[in-house]
């Protein structure tokens, strides 16, 4: 798996991300949706960052010598299973904050951790792979803070489609493929 395959995997599992800012933003005025993203943005890459970093750890230090040999169906079981969980979550409420919210920390902490859960199979994957830590975790960083704040200014009050919740399906499908590319090739 090369350096484009990871970050179209991390594109994928921060459509999650997107979709979050997407629903709290219509739930928002401009003024609190303008700050809030940052803030959620900052929030949402480093809870990735750091369960992506749990995971390739959690590798790193326990189990890779027992499961070196099968890394390809271990990166490919994750990715299955990954892209049936996005594509199942489009028909399902995705977590999103009021205006009343916007400074529950505690709120902010357990969707951002939730949300971050899927990193640490891609964490451990990455690391059975032989894939370096730094690169792909400073492009995690950048790609959940860029689409987090794109989902928050895609949604407003007037919207009247999810727009985000189509991407987040795509994404689950995309997985799905590339998974299914991991045995194949």
């Amino acid at each position: 798996m090369g350096l484009i395959a990871v970050i179209i995997i991390f594109i994928c599992l921060c459509t999650d991300n997107m979709v979050t800012a997407n629903m709290s933003a219509m739930n928002l005025d401009p003024k609190t949706k303008s700050v809030f993203s940052i803030k959620a943005a900052f929030y949402f890459a480093g809870f990735n960052a750091l369960i992506f970093t749990a995971g390739y750890l959690f590798s790193m230090i326990f189990f890779r010598s027992y499961f070196v040999h099968a890394n390809n169906w271990i990166a490919f079981a994750f990715l299955l299973l990954l892209g049936i969980k996005y594509m199942l979550e489009t028909i399902e409420k995705s977590p999103s904050f009021k205006a009343g919210e916007v400074d529950d920390n505690k709120k902010m902490v357990r969707v951002s951790a939730l949300s971050a859960a899927p990193y640490f199979l891609v964490g451990y994957a990455l690391e059975l792979m032989d894939k370096g830590w730094f690169p792909q975790v400073l492009f995690l960083i950048v790609l959940t803070f860029g689409l987090t704040v794109l989902g928050f200014h895609l949604g407003s009050k007037t919207s009247k489609s999810i727009v985000t919740k189509k991407a987040e399906f795509v994404a689950g499908l995309i997985l799905v493929i590339m998974a299914i590319r991991l045995i194949i090739l």
